[in-house]
């Protein structure tokens, strides 16, 4: 009896020992998880905050009192090096977000267990991201456009202006517009 009693305490203590150890490796996995989780979301909030800014810089010199073309050739040559730092930064929260959504749908996502699913974050963010790259690229088009009227004589600009150029701008305010509607829908958790 004293062999049967003792096999029946190894294995109490064996299970004991194994549940010890699970508990352990989740409790590490979890604090894992948590502190990738608030490096990515410190890295998605510093980028934000430089794509923000660049953005800012962009839309005041975009948005100042342009009169003509002149006005616009010398504006345009300003935020084309800004573009440039843009898209990359833009690249850089595109990646990002995609790294926390791939994180979100895990299979082994411990904030599965604690936390809300922020579909509605992702699927605003993305369509956010969407649009923003949209607007880049027409940004981009413009100073194109820009850079290549500078090149024609003055009596020549006007028209290309109006062939060229409004067309491209008509589409930046439609961005702008759908990239307001967007972020107003988004709530401010979201955000």
């Amino acid at each position: 009896m004293d062999n049967e009693r003792q096999r029946t305490i190894k294995w109490i203590y064996a299970v004991i020992a194994v549940v010890l150890v699970l508990v352990t490796l989740a409790a590490l996995a979890f604090a894992m998880q948590e502190h990738n989780d608030r490096v990515l979301s410190e890295q998605i909030t510093e980028t934000a905050s430089e794509l923000q800014e660049t953005g800012s810089r962009i839309t005041s010199i975009r948005d100042a009192d342009l009169k003509g073309p002149n006005d616009y050739v010398r504006a345009f040559s300003e935020i084309r090096p800004l573009l440039d730092s843009y898209d990359r930064e833009l690249q850089r929260i595109t990646d990002l977000y995609n790294q926390a959504r791939e994180g979100d749908k895990g299979v082994l996502s411990l904030a599965r267990l604690y936390r809300r699913p922020r579909l509605m974050n992702w699927e605003s963010m993305s369509e956010i991201l969407e649009i923003t790259q949209a607007l880049s690229k027409v940004m981009r088009e413009e100073a194109s456009v820009i850079q290549n009227m500078a090149q024609l004589p003055e009596r020549e600009r006007i028209q290309f202006w109006h062939e060229h150029y409004l067309p491209l701008e008509a589409q930046e305010k439609g961005l702008r517009a759908r990239l307001l509607i967007v972020g107003q829908r988004m709530s401010p958790a979201e955000q």
